[in-house]
This record gives structure tokens, C-alpha cells and sequence, in this order.
């Protein structure tokens, strides 16, 4: 607990580290941006920490940390109660700010109840998942190992970017800020990284909670009801609850199919992978082994009889799965995007207010010094989690169009320019800020490709969404009634939008030819699962890609209609922010998964898998804020018996979707039968006493990234223990994972070149020649090498090969099966 308290108050601090830059930046926000503090202090003293570490300025030290944050700290109050409002010529001022006081400690005073709330939403949501991860804190299986591995690189790392543990020799490929600012965070508390890995859980949970929290508390006060505060208070915990803590729809039937409630047919027609054969218990409560594994697979796609992988991770998913992987990482950070987006969407901007500049030809008006934080966070955002730029780099443009549309109530030439030289200097910066990190990363990605042969049906895209379709939907014929257009005035409306929807899907099937007729390979699949292709290939292809449509178009249908209409109200309600940023919001959301049936970012498994996680999970995200402003909508708008049957629905849905964390949580914690513990890596003492004492030992008494050599461990597998463990770089680790990071396997797969590791530590291994050994040793540079059950069992090795070692090493541990021996 002592962890935990340390671990909170160095959170507690960092926020207050940079009020002063929140409250100016977000001064026309009731809470002046309170509820950010945290993630914005992380981005604050991370990037310059970052920046400097990696030019060699400094090292990665606690201290040099430190210091970097004391001048954050330093650099911000002392701005503290200078702002006032006429230094704020930017300000769209409200009812709201004209009732806040200017200076920060007069505003800190008359908002203690504010205050008090969002750190209790924070300090709840934080305790509440530490508890969670103590009965589940094991760091092993899925991808928590190469997390771990990535966390513990940052820590053994001299400067960034931080060495890869499993590729010795080089630095890591992969957008790591979430594991630098974790690492950072580690080193500042002292704490064992085993510990922060759970830590850094509950605090992302926490976040999350609280970003959802305020960015939803602020839409609800600046709308045109200008809501008390205690009702914000009620209204706003929809956003945590829809982001954090509720999950899809698929919980609610895996309680009946438990229960045995429905036909073989209905189960066979909702097509969960692997519902079917899940066991009947005659109770509400699933007893298979990780059951709520899938929800996280309502998508089912099936070529020619085959399964294709499909991820449709949601929050609670992810939190309860325990993987720190970047799109967890970045869900605080992305909800600051969001507020800093929402926050320039309400700034006046007429052009004579600011300082002109060119940008290739074109004059645009420069916003305040604040406007250097706009690249920081979306170029930030790149280096958190590279899938998140499409869609919070759209909503920051459009934030920009709405606001400069609003300030003069026309759109001409001139403000078109301007959203273009907004663009190209938001692009362009972006880029500058963290272009260290753009010049060393490599990535699998290839381009994008079409979705052939495989369509999401209706029912699944309800499964997953169907909360969030439901509220939104009254939500959006609410604003359709308010905006008093006849059918005829709608349908003109919306024809352009529909056309185009119904346009984007053709233009992409004749692409599709296109890259057919370019991909000799892609001509094979297509040839393998659709009879007869031989002959008429393109034009049985073409109608393949349309076929899941014709046979259940209805998920096409609403998408579209949906899509048309959000344009068509975001454009009329221009005048209130807080309506049109909810709109914006369902909007992108809907966009990211009309988006998806279509098209996909080409990656090693050469399927639209990833496409739909990420994209999906994002959707969530975006949806769970705009679900609950418009929650606190109809809540203010409906009246009667419509208000009565839709609360009795939503009630219904909210109910429906809290049985997938009701059973999985404590189906994942194993009944909270356990001893509980923080620690990660406890199950290896439990297991392996010996592998345990060694990541010990080497945590104690290694070099900073000396290089070891261990077992090559398979994908997903107990291999590579000691370099995740320690963030010691081995001289290979999971092969699969290196390709998929960085697209290039002649990197290590390349005999000829005399660098095929795996062979190399293999013999390593199995020779019985100390000269020999001596030569692979200088190869890789190596100074430790593990012996271990894992290394006896997967090299077979005996008694002279391993006596051969201490002819040119020196024992330096040895526990059990276990054994050390360093140069």
C-alpha cells in the first residue's frame, strides 16, 4: 500500500506541477481544464525529457527526470495569477467563465467542490483498479511480456531511443512514449518496474475515468442549458461509466447461452466465435476458462469457410486483459487531444485579433503561444500510438473550421486558406517536434488495401455498439425534430452525403481491380476461395466485394443515413459548441467504422484484424463521450411518454452491457481467492525459484544494458524471461514480434550475412569448442549468458556444454538449475 500511496501522491504532484499552463490555457472551460492535469503534466515533462535524452543533453537518470520536472514546475507558476481577462482577447467568453474568478487561487477557493470531485473520480477509479490488478497482476501471456520487456529497455537505457531487449544491438521500433513516460514514472518513485506494470494500469483506468469525466462535465455546463453544477456532477459519470467500465453487448448472451436460453439456431445465427460450444451451466454465470476472451471477437468474418482473426477490443476489455499496449497507453492522452480540440473549437478567431504569417503563399493568423501545444499533443499522440492520428488529427481540423466559421458566420476563400495553412503548419510541426522519432522508426505497415469477400453483419455491429447506436440514434432524431426541416428539405439535404457514401464503396471495388491486376498473389486468394474465378476473375471479384452487401445491406444502410444526417446537423448547430462537438464526436466514430468495411492498412497478417481493433477501440472511445452528453440531452429535451420509454430502454441497454464486468472481472481474478500483490513477476519465484533469483541478481549487479544471451523464446511463450524481466538485451527474442515492429526480417533472418541469431545462440549453446563459443560471444558483445531449465530443455544441453562455459567466463550465480556466467 505504501507503493500505491507513493505511486499517487507523484501523480498528484505532477498535475499541480502544471495548473497554472491549464487554467490559462483552458480558461473559458468551467474547470479550466482540472480534469487533464495529470496527463498534461506527463506530456509536459516527458517530451523535453525525451528531447534531451535524446540529443545527449542528458542521460536517463532519476535525477536528471527530476530536474527536468522541477523546471516544468518552475516555468509554470511562475505564470500563476498573471492571467486576467483582458490578456485574453481569444476568449469566447460565457456565462460560465464570466462566473469564474480571474486569479488561480481566488478560482481554487470557490471550486473546492469541483476539485474535490474530480480527484475523487480519479482516486476512486485508481483504488478501485488496484485492487482488480492484485488479484490478477501476473505479467505473462498475451502480449504483457514484450510490454514488460519494452518498460524495462526504457529503464536500462542510457539515452532513447531506449535499446530493444529483444534484439541486441539495437533500439526499440515501435511508437514507445507510453512505455518511456510508465519508465519514467518508475524511476521517479523508486518503485520495481514488476510493481509499476500493475500500477501504470490502474492509473490509465483512472485516467481514462477522469479525462471522460471532464471533458463530459464541460459540455453539459457550456450548453445552451447551462446545467447546476451538481446535475453536470450526475450526468457527466455517464462518460467513465460508457468509457471505462461497461462492455459490448455479447456479456448479456453469454449469460443466457450459460443460462441454456435460446435455440441451437439463434446461437448458430449470432455466430460468436466459439459461443457455440461454450458449456451450459444452468446458471446466469459462465464457468469456461477466460470466456469473456469473446467479446473481444463478436466480428466474425468467414471466407470460403475459413475464419479470419478480428479484434474488437473495447476498454473494459483491455483492462481486464492487463496488456500495456499502446492504444491503452494513449486513451488518457487521446481524451486531452480531445479537450484541446474541444478548446479550440469554442476560440473566437477573426483574423485581425492575430499576428500574421506566410505559410507557401498563404496568410494565416497566428494564435497565441497556446497554439504550440496543438502539435505537441497530436505529434505526441503519433508517438503514443501511430493508428490515433487519423482520427483526432481530422477533429482537430474540423475543430479549427467550425471555430473560424463561427467567428465570422461565412465561409469564404480567405477561411479556407486559413484551414489549409492550419493544416500544413499543425502537419508540419507535428512532424519537427518528434522528428527523432520519425527518423529511426520502421514499420510493417504498406499502404492501404481494399476489404474483399467479407462485410460485418448488422447484428454483430450491434453486439459491439448497439448502447451507443441507441442513445445516439434518439439523440440524433431529437436534433433532426429541433431543426424543423419537411422530408422533402431533409432528403436535399442529405442526397450529396448519401451519394458519396454510396460512391465510396464503388470507387474503392474498382481500386480493388486495380491492385488485383498488379498483385499476382492476391489473384491466387482470390482464385482459392471463390469457385470458378479462374475464369472472369475481376468481374466475380469485383461482384464478391459486394455480394456481403446485397445479402445484408441493412449495416450499410444506417451507417449511411447516420453519417448524412450527423453532417447535416454538425453544419446547423454550429452556435452551440457543446451540441456540435458531440456531434463531431458520433460523427468520426461512425466514419472510423463505415471506414473499416472497405478498407484496411496493410500489415503482415493480411487481414483488416488490426484495422478493425484499432480503429473500433477508437470508436469507443469517441462514442462513450458524445453517448454521454447526449444522455444529459435528452434528458433536458424529452418529455412523456417518449421520455419514459426511452430511459426504460437505456436502463434496459446500461443493464445489459454492466453484465460483461460483473461476470468477467471476478472470472479473471480467479473468485479473488488469491493472495493479492502488485508484484508481476511473483509467478516466476512460484515456478521457477532459480529463473527468479537470477532476474534478481542481474536486476542488482548487471552493467546498464550489458547484453545477455537466453533460450529464443517462441511467440507468447515463457522464453525470454530474464531479458523481459530485466530490460538486459538478448541477442534474440520473440522472432515474430521483430517482424511484425520492424517489416524487414533480412534484419536477423540473413545466413550470409553471418546474422541469423537464432542459429547463432543455438550454437552458442550446443558446441563443445571454447574458441568457437569465444567467437559468438565477441559477435553480440555479450557479458552474461543464462543457463537455466528452459536453456537445458529447449538445447539439450549436458554436462560439457555447459562446463565449457566457465573455460573462458566466470561463474558468478548459481541458485538451483540455475546458472550465471559473465566475461
Amino acid at each position: 500500500m505504501l507503493d500505491v500511496l507513493i505511486w499517487w501522491l507523484l501523480l498528484e504532484l505532477i498535475g499541480i506541477a502544471v495548473l497554472p499552463l491549464a487554467f490559462r490555457f483552458f480558461q473559458q472551460w468551467p474547470d479550466r481544464g482540472y480534469a487533464f492535469l495529470k496527463p498534461l503534466g506527463l506530456f509536459l515533462i516527458a517530451y523535453p525529457f525525451w528531447l534531451l535524452t535524446t540529443f545527449g543533453f542528458l542521460t536517463n537518470t532519476r535525477g536528471n527526470i527530476a530536474f527536468v520536472a522541477i523546471v516544468v514546475a518552475a516555468v509554470n507558476w511562475g505564470f500563476a495569477g498573471r492571467t486576467t481577462e483582458e490578456e485574453s482577447p481569444n476568449r469566447l467568453i460565457t456565462q460560465s467563465a464570466i462566473e469564474n474568478p480571474i486569479t488561480l487561487h481566488a478560482w481554487l477557493r470557490r471550486n473546492t467542490s469541483l476539485i474535490l470531485t474530480t480527484e475523487l473520480v480519479f482516486t476512486l477509479a485508481f483504488l478501485a483498479w488496484v485492487i482488480v490488478r492484485a488479484y490478477m497482476p501476473e505479467i505473462t501471456a498475451t502480449e504483457k511480456p514484450m510490454e514488460f520487456a519494452f518498460l524495462n529497455g526504457v529503464l536500462q537505457s542510457e539515452r532513447f531511443p531506449p535499446i530493444d531487449p529483444w534484439l541486441a544491438g539495437y533500439g526499440i521500433s515501435y511508437y514507445y512514449f507510453g512505455y518511456l513516460i510508465v519508465g519514467m514514472l518508475t524511476m521517479l518513485s523508486g518503485i520495481p518496474a514488476s510493481i509499476t506494470f500493475n500500477l501504470a494500469i490502474a492509473t490509465l483506468f483512472a485516467l481514462g475515468a477522469t479525462g471522460a469525466f471532464g471533458l463530459a462535465y464541460n459540455l453539459i455546463r457550456l450548453s445552451p442549458f447551462a446545467s447546476r453544477r451538481g446535475q453536470a456532477f450526475f450526468y457527466a459519470i455517464f462518460a467513465p461509466i460508457f468509457l471505462v467500465i461497461i462492455g459490448n453487448l455479447e456479456g448479456f448472451f453469454e449469460a443466457l447461452h450459460a443460462r441454456g436460453i435460446g435455440s441451437a439456431e439463434f446461437w448458430q445465427w449470432l455466430d460468436v466465435k466459439g459461443l457455440v460450444e461454450a458449456p451450459i451451466t444452468h446458471s446466469w454465470v459462465p464457468n469456461d476458462m477466460w470466456w469473456w476472451w469473446r467479446a473481444s471477437r463478436v466480428i466474425h468474418d468467414v471466407v470460403a469457410g475459413n475464419t479470419l482473426e478480428v479484434i474488437d477490443e473495447f476498454p473494459q476489455f483491455s483492462f481486464l486483459l492487463g496488456d500495456l499496449h499502446p492504444h491503452v497507453l494513449a486513451l488518457p492522452f487521446v481524451l486531452l487531444a480531445l479537450a484541446v480540440a474541444l478548446n479550440l473549437l469554442k476560440l473566437n478567431i477573426p483574423s485581425q485579433k492575430f499576428k500574421s504569417i506566410q505559410i507557401a503563399g498563404f496568410e494565416f493568423q497566428l494564435l497565441p503561444f497556446d497554439f504550440l501545444l496543438f502539435p505537441l499533443i497530436l505529434g505526441g499522440l503519433f508517438f503514443l500510438n501511430s493508428w490515433d492520428i487519423l482520427p483526432y488529427g481530422f477533429i482537430f481540423l474540423a475543430a479549427f473550421a467550425i471555430a473560424r466559421y463561427r467567428t465570422e458566420n461565412t465561409w469564404n476563400a480567405k477561411a479556407t486558406r486559413d484551414l489549409i495553412a492550419f493544416a500544413v503548419l499543425l502537419g508540419i510541426l507535428s512532424v519537427i517536434m518528434y522528428l527523432p522519432f520519425f527518423i529511426g522508426f520502421q514499420s510493417q505497415a504498406g499502404g492501404l488495401l481494399p476489404v474483399l469477400f467479407v462485410k460485418t453483419r448488422l447484428h454483430q455491429y450491434l453486439l459491439m455498439f448497439g448502447i451507443f447506436v441507441f442513445i445516439l440514434g434518439a439523440f440524433v432524431l431529437i436534433l433532426a425534430r429541433e431543426h424543423q426541416l419537411g422530408w422533402r428539405e431533409w432528403l436535399a439535404h442529405a442526397l450529396p452525403y448519401l451519394t458519396a457514401a454510396i460512391l465510396f464503396p464503388i470507387i474503392v471495388a474498382l481500386l480493388a481491380l486495380v491492385v488485383l491486376a498488379l498483385t499476382p498473389a492476391l489473384q491466387d486468394q482470390a482464385r482459392a476461395v471463390i469457385p470458378g474465378a479462374s475464369e472472369n476473375l475481376y468481374l466475380i471479384v469485383f461482384g464478391a466485394f459486394f455480394q456481403p452487401w446485397f445479402a445484408d445491406p441493412w449495416l450499410f444502410i444506417m451507417l449511411a443515413l447516420f453519417l448524412a444526417i450527423l453532417v447535416i446537423l454538425v453544419r446547423a448547430r454550429l452556435n452551440d459548441p457543446s451540441t456540435t462537438f458531440a456531434l463531431l464526436l458520433a460523427l468520426t466514430g461512425f466514419l472510423l467504422t463505415f471506414g473499416v468495411e472497405f478498407v484496411y492498412l496493410r500489415d503482415q497478417f493480411g487481414t483488416r484484424m488490426n484495422t478493425v481493433f484499432k480503429f473500433y477501440f477508437q470508436a469507443w472511445t469517441l462514442f462513450s463521450i458524445a453517448a454521454a452528453y447526449a444522455v444529459f440531452y435528452l434528458a433536458r429535451t424529452l418529455s412523456g411518454i417518449m421520455r419514459g420509454m426511452w430511459f426504460a430502454g437505456f436502463a434496459l441497454l446500461l443493464g445489459a452491457s454492466l453484465i460483461y464486468p460483473t461476470l468477467a472481472i471476478p472470472n479473471r481474478a480467479e473468485g479473488f481467492a488469491k493472495t493479492p500483490t502488485l508484484d508481476g513477476i511473483a509467478w516466476i519465484r512460484d515456478l521457477n525459484p532459480g529463473d527468479h533469483a537470477a532476474i534478481e541478481w542481474l536486476n542488482a549487479n548487471a552493467p546498464r544494458g550489458a547484453t545477455i544471451v537466453e533460450a529464443v523464446g517462441g511467440e507468447y511463450s515463457y522464453g525470454n524471461r530474464i531479458s523481459m524481466a530485466t530490460g538486459l538485451p538478448t541477442v534474440l527474442g520473440w522472432v515474430g514480434h521483430e517482424l511484425q515492429w520492424r517489416g524487414n526480417s533480412k534484419l536477423f533472418q540473413n545466413a550470409e550475412a553471418g546474422i541469423d541469431r537464432a542459429a547463432d545462440v543455438q550454437r552458442l549453446y550446443q558446441t563443445l569448442d571454447a574458441q568457437e563459443l569465444l567467437t559468438y560471444l565477441n559477435k553480440y558483445d555479450i557479458k552474461f549468458v543464462i543457463i537455466g531449465q528452459t536453456e537445458k530443455s529447449q538445447y539439450g544441453l549436458g554436462k560439457s556444454q555447459i562446463d565449457k562455459f566457465g573455460k573462458v567466463m566466470r561463474l558468478v550465480f548459481e541458485t538451483g538449475d540455475t546458472k550465471i556466467f559473465a566475461r
